[in-house]
Formats: structure tokens, sequence, C-alpha cells
């Protein structure tokens, strides 16, 4: 099945004034989300808390699922760089604790799904593939000299050996890695609501983990 392809404004503001209108039709569509949810959106609603012309939006977007894919690329682009704390308190977790390391990962790879989800959840599950923060954030830790997930992945279980049911490390970090994201990403396009259930996150943990270390957690 293909996915579709991610709707796009007419143009994108250059003058400092068409930046300032484009920027409040962004914070009115959020501020829509937020207050009053997604049924309610609609391009004269976004124009009027706007307030603005509803000619002076169709100059830049074409309809509102534009706008809605601009306004989650802006919380897509605040959630990395604000993610970058909680990263390094993962990283150092990785070191001390193999069950409470997996705990933090599905707990932040699923807060970052659900941040979406929660603002549109029809728009999120039709574009979700276009919005992988997942991929943003290893970007970003790249970016900044830090080894990305596919090289730390490994240095993580490295450091718990001991608990873990092979030592063909590189295999057992490809696997999890591929049911954490294969998981997520059909819950996302088949039942997104499950993204909200603690046990949810608990069968996800425990995936992992059973297939890691080959046992339960006592």
């Amino acid at each position: 099945m293909s996915q579709p392809d991610l709707p796009q404004p007419r143009k994108r503001p250059k003058q400092s004034r068409s930046q300032m209108l484009v920027q409040a039709i962004q914070q009115a569509c959020l501020q829509i989300l937020r207050q009053d949810g997604p049924d309610q959106l609609t391009t004269q609603r976004i124009a009027e808390v706007a307030g603005i012309n509803i000619a002076s939006l169709y100059q830049y977007y074409p309809n509102k699922e534009a706008i809605l894919a601009d306004v989650f690329e802006e919380q897509i682009r605040q959630y990395t760089e604000s993610g970058r704390e909680r990263i390094a308190q993962i990283r150092q977790l990785s070191q001390q604790s193999f069950e409470g390391t997996l705990r933090a990962i599905v707990d932040m790879e699923v807060e970052q799904r659900l941040l979406l989800y929660r603002m549109d959840p029809e728009f999120y599950r039709l574009y979700h593939h276009s919005f992988d923060i997942h991929r943003r954030i290893n970007e970003l830790t790249l970016s900044l000299d830090n080894p990305g997930w596919d090289e730390w992945f490994p240095r993580f279980l490295a450091y718990h050996r001991a608990e873990l049911r092979s030592e063909d490390l590189q295999t057992l970090s490809r696997m999890a890695s591929h049911a954490l994201t294969g998981v997520l990403l059909s819950t996302v396009a088949q039942d997104p609501n499950l993204l909200e259930s603690g046990h949810f996150k608990r069968e996800l943990f425990l995936l992992l983990y059973t297939y890691l270390s080959g046992r339960p957690p006592e």
C-alpha cells in the first residue's frame, strides 16, 4: 500500500512580515488543537484565531492539512532539541541498569509518537511515515559527535553481557531494533490508541527484555 505524500504549503515566507503571518497561522492551529481538538480545526477557524483574512491564509497554505504538516514539523524540532538531556540520562543509565534502560527506551519511543498522535490522531495515522522523530534525534546525536543508535545500542548490550542469552551483540541489537521499530510502526498504522496503554508499553518492554535475555524479568 502506497503512503500518501505529506501536504505542502503553496509557498514559503521570505519577508519578516510574511514570516510573522505564517507563524501566527501555525500558532493558531496549535491553539485550536490543544483547546478545542482536531474536529474543530478548519482553515476559517485558524484564520479567525490568527486574526487574519482567510485570503491571506490561502496565499501560503492550500488547506488545513498543509498547516498541520508544518505544525507537526515544528513540534518535532522542539522535541528533538529538548530531548538532549533525556538522551544523556538514558546513556548514563545504560551503564548501570539493563532493565531500567530498556524501560526508558520504550517510554521515550512511545512518548515521541504520542506527542504527535494526541495533536491530531487521524492526521498522524495517515502521515506518520513522514514524522520519524527517532531518526531526527539520531541525526542530532550524530551531529554532536556522539554515537548514533546503531553504534550505541550494541555498546549498551556489551555493558550487560552477563544478562544476555548470546554473545552475538550485533545480531541481538539488529533484531531488537527491528522488533521495536516494527511494533511501533504497525501499532501507529493499525491501532494507535494502544500507544496510550500502559499495558502496551509493558508488553513491548517484555518483548525486548525476553528476546535479549532469554528469560522474563524477575
